[in-house]
């Protein structure tokens, strides 16, 4: 399977703060980024609160995802700290029909790549799903080396990688060193362009959650050689919106933005908290002052 494109880490609609997952509106949501246009699918990441979220809970987001998905890819979020709860999530979203397995760096307790290769060698033996690498350091504390996501990308059962690290030289030395058939996605919205500059494949932005169509554009402009394009739309459109949320909790800004799209998915789950008025404005202001920089699609 080739991941490319934009890819959404979906925020997980919920009726409250208790985490109850709202299956209604998670389908309705998945339908709108379809829509939008985006070219895959990621449940149950960061953005959508899995640490938040049982084991249940999970399952029933991969599956309503998948059903309403079409033929675009989902790659499942199946981090865990625990190799037997990691190979548990993983198997559940296989049974729920998801194209690949997402599992983050293991995190909490300090460890070394040696550590970190080995708890993927043994999620990747007692499963069968494709698994995608998810390196974000600045929560888990650990960071894979470029050399040891090369060795891990040269075995089959390792597709890609979502780096969340917001470091250009990284994920452009990624780039540089795995193979081809290997997809490297950034996860930070503003180096969509530059990533792609540096040979990535696509892009795993939570700003696709409230601005699908557009960020789906800036990529496809940028494929089609318009690159010019692409930079006006991330830096007048994009950038100012995700700079608004820079110091507030990112799944809640995602949640209160995906309200104003008219998709109301409910609040943050604890131990996030809910936005103080404060956030909530300026977030409205930078999106309305967005959508007089371009249509927001």
């Amino acid at each position: 399977m080739s991941l490319t494109g934009v890819i959404p880490p979906m925020v997980t609609p919920t009726t409250g703060r208790s985490g109850t997952v709202d299956v209604d509106a998670l389908r309705t949501f998945t339908e709108f980024l379809v829509d939008g246009g985006v070219h895959g699918l990621f449940p149950c990441g960061s953005i959508g609160e899995f640490s938040s979220l049982t084991r249940e809970q999970r399952a029933t987001v991969v599956e309503t995802v998948v059903d309403a998905a079409g033929d675009r890819p989902v790659i499942a979020g199946c981090g865990g700290t625990a190799v037997g709860d990691v190979v548990e999530y993983v198997e559940d979203a296989e049974a729920a029909g998801a194209d690949a397995a997402v599992v983050v760096t293991p995190y909490y307790l300090k460890t070394s790549d040696v550590g970190m290769v080995e708890f993927y060698e043994i999620v990747a033996a007692e499963t069968s799903l494709p698994i995608v690498l998810y390196n974000i350091p600045p929560l888990t504390k650990h960071s894979l080396d470029v050399e040891t996501v090369v060795e891990l990308a040269d075995r089959d059962e390792f597709i890609g990688i979502k780096d969340s690290s917001g470091d250009i030289d990284y994920i452009n030395a990624l780039a540089r060193a795995v193979p081809d058939d290997f997809a490297v996605l950034p996860g930070v919205s503003a180096l969509q362009v530059a990533a792609l500059d540096g040979g990535a494949d696509g892009a795993v932005n939570g700003s696709a959650n409230f601005l699908p169509s557009l960020v789906t554009e800036i990529h496809d402009a940028y494929r089609a050689g318009d690159r010019e394009r692409a930079v006006r739309l991330l830096n007048d459109v994009v950038n100012p919106i995700t700079d608004a949320f820079s110091d507030v909790p990112i799944a809640a800004a995602i949640k209160h933005l995906v309200r104003k799209r008219g998709y109301d998915v409910g609040p943050p789950l604890p131990p996030l908290p809910t936005l103080s008025d404060e956030d909530r404005e300026r977030l409205d202001r930078r999106y309305e002052e967005a959508l007089e920089a371009s249509v927001v699609g």
